[in-house]
């Protein structure tokens, strides 16, 4: 009901929330299928109530964005990619560094290359 990252991340940092679009811009409130940087002082888990979101459709940019997923794990395979726009190899995660991922796992934030704009459709089982 509330989507405002304070309220479903009390821990975090306030002003530290940032989405990408070709640049870190602030922002405020938290859109399903967007991905952020968020900052916490510390390591933990937070259970964050609602309805399951079960199928998605995620608007990309050319060029690397910054998505998340859906309320279960998703292969790369499963991904439906209708106009071809993703980059294959191209779906990085972080941990401490910059990983190459094959799944997208929910609650994370992944970069992922297009080479042109278009929507991608994460669907779960």
């Amino acid at each position: 009901e509330d989507a405002s990252y304070l309220t479903l991340f009390p821990d975090a940092l306030e002003n530290t929330l940032f989405l990408f679009d070709d640049a870190y811009f602030p922002d405020t409130i938290m859109i399903e299928g967007e991905g952020y940087w968020l900052r916490f002082e510390s390591e933990g888990a937070v259970t964050i109530m609602g309805n399951p979101i079960s199928e998605l459709s995620i608007n990309l940019s050319e060029g690397w964005n910054l998505i998340s997923g859906i309320s279960e794990e998703v292969s790369m395979n499963a991904v439906s990619d209708p106009e071809v726009i993703i980059v294959p190899g191209t779906l990085y995660g972080f941990n401490g560094g910059y990983v190459e991922m094959d799944m997208i796992i929910p609650g994370k934030g992944y970069w992922i290359r297009a080479n042109s704009s278009g929507s991608i459709i994460l669907t779960g089982n």
